[in-house]
């Protein structure tokens, strides 16, 4: 959540004119909820609540984020401590059809990685749109 520190509203709701962009907080909002999906939920077997178009919504100072965040960090490490390796070579099956469950911890890392450069580049946007360092 460091890419975020420092920033008030306007730039938690800015995003670069660009077709599929999308502000710090949604980014933010959607990792998250996304890391629940991938890991809690697919991974581990966990009930979440989840609205993905609602992430894709979210709107506010994102003053939650960090909060949020050390929140979901704890329950996946919780989460992933009680997994036996063996269970990460699971096939079941899922949306894109069966898979193993390691493909869902390493597609979370790789999102959450996506979304983290997505993030510092808006941030870097948004910094050189306001003429600020």
């Amino acid at each position: 959540m460091k890419v975020v520190d420092g920033l008030d509203e306007d730039a938690m709701n800015w995003k670069p004119q660009a077709a599929g962009a999308n502000s710090l907080l949604v980014l933010a909002t959607h990792t998250l909820g996304a890391a629940e999906e991938h890991i809690l939920h697919r991974l581990c077997g966990e009930t979440i609540n989840r609205s993905r178009p609602a992430e894709f919504a979210a709107i506010g100072s994102g003053a939650h984020l960090r909060e949020r965040a050390e929140q979901v960090k704890a329950r996946i490490s919780a989460a992933l401590d009680a997994v036996e390796p063996t269970a990460l070579d699971e096939e079941r099956d899922t949306p894109v059809g069966k898979r193993p469950m390691r493909s869902w911890l390493i597609h979370a890392i790789a999102h959450a990685a996506e979304h983290a450069g997505q993030a510092e580049l808006t941030r870097d946007l948004y910094i050189a749109r306001r003429g600020s360092t």
